[in-house]
């Protein structure tokens, strides 16, 4: 029986963006696009005159800039983004805002913040609706991604080198034809796929078996699915952890297809254990008005589970 006393689920929650604001003294990162949900801190700029707000912008796949600063910072290595997190005072409390950022550029600040600060914050806005397909194909219940740009190692992480002895685990969101490319890319024996249960909306589970169906029917993997809470990392990053402690000469090769929170619970696994994990992600371009409004903010306390890393044994490619 687990012990779930052992598994703290470490998230605030609130209701609306309207509901939160930054500590005194903090640093907020964070990104603007298209979507509603990605706009909240506008007006936070405004009112919380004492919290140091870095926008990031020009996203490229190894690089960003930030609004002011003629820069660019690096996400492979540690070097160019450590300058831009000790600029920012590292006895603050951090947050970094994932909702606007792309998975790369999230994923690699926080790799190098737990270097540098001991309260580091996760800030994400789950989105009032996403756009349904008009004409929907199978696999394409909702109107996300216009295409796929490829599967890359992610920037700064280790990879592992080819090992038949590897389970494929996606993180399953609504769009089928991310799970085929994924699959066509790892070529797996063993697929164990996470589904978000509940979901952001409780009819988005029944979405995600709908878009996702055909390769589940034809892998068998749909006997496999284990569930972890669409926005909490902390009950995704305990399944992740169950999965490896099941399979403990295997590497995970795990897809981030689905929501940013599961991506955030396998970025914390990879920091944690390098050599257990390697990340999959195929950087969908993603369109335009994808989604409509927002509705919860959460916060996530990952530094709790973070404080723990043995910094010299982390794996960098």
């Amino acid at each position: 029986m687990r012990n779930i006393r052992l598994e703290p689920i470490l998230t605030d929650t609130y209701e609306s963006v309207d509901e939160f604001r930054p500590v005194p003294g903090s640093a907020y990162i964070y990104g603007v696009t298209a979507e509603d949900r990605s706009t909240h801190t506008a007006h936070w700029r405004a009112e919380c005159q004492d919290v140091n707000f870095v926008e990031i912008h020009s996203e490229a796949f190894a690089e960003f800039q930030v609004v002011g600063d003629l820069d660019k910072y690096f996400l492979r290595g540690t070097t160019s983004l450590n300058k831009l997190l000790n600029s920012l005072g590292s006895g603050r409390v951090l947050y970094i805002d994932i909702t606007g950022l792309t998975h790369p550029t999230w994923a690699a600040l926080i790799r190098t913040a737990v270097d540098v600060y001991k309260e580091i914050r996760i800030v994400y806005v789950e989105p009032s609706r996403y756009r349904r397909s008009e004409a929907p194909l199978q696999g394409q219940v909702y109107d996300l991604s216009s295409r796929i740009a490829g599967i890359t190692p992610m920037p700064g992480f280790a990879t592992i080198s080819e090992n038949d002895d590897s389970v494929f685990v996606p993180m399953l969101g609504f769009e089928g034809a991310r799970l085929r490319h994924a699959l066509e890319h790892v070529q797996p024996d063993r697929v164990i796929p996470i589904v978000g249960h509940p979901g952001f909306k409780p009819w988005y589970v029944f979405e995600t078996y709908s878009g996702n169906r055909s390769a589940l029917e034809e892998t068998k993997a749909w006997q496999e699915v284990v569930y972890a809470a669409g926005n909490c990392p902390f009950n995704c990053f305990y399944v992740l952890q169950k999965i490896a402690g099941s399979n403990p000469l295997r590497v995970l090769k795990v897809a981030m297809i689905g929501t940013k929170p599961h991506a955030l619970a396998a970025v914390m696994f990879s920091l944690i254990s390098p050599e257990r994990i390697e990340l999959i992600y195929d950087n969908p371009i993603r369109k335009a008005g994808r989604t409509d409004g927002s509705d919860r903010l959460l916060v996530y306390h990952v530094s709790a589970i973070l404080s723990g890393i043995n910094k010299n044994s982390s794996v960098k490619s």
